[in-house]
């Protein structure tokens, strides 16, 4: 049997993180996207992206989309 989640403290958990935001208001989860445009239409590694969502926050992200109704969108920048 797996870990028992809180959603209270998924949510305090996954705040500590830089590469996501999340509104409560309308249960939206705002993930920063690997790649970018830049301002000539290439696409490169975003550098606001500091990679560290894991596999355990995954996890956490995956409760809270599946069980209480949150949505992930990828963006370029908060």
């Amino acid at each position: 049997m797996g870990r028992k989640h809180n959603v209270d403290e998924v949510l305090k958990d996954l705040s500590r993180k830089h590469d996501l935001s999340i509104n409560k208001a309308n249960n939206t989860i705002f993930v920063l996207s690997d790649k970018i445009h830049d301002k000539d239409g290439v696409i490169i590694d975003n550098p606001l992206k500091l990679h560290d969502i894991g596999n355990k926050s995954w996890g956490k992200i995956d409760f809270l989309v599946n069980y209480h109704d949150y949505h992930v969108v990828k963006v370029a920048k908060f």
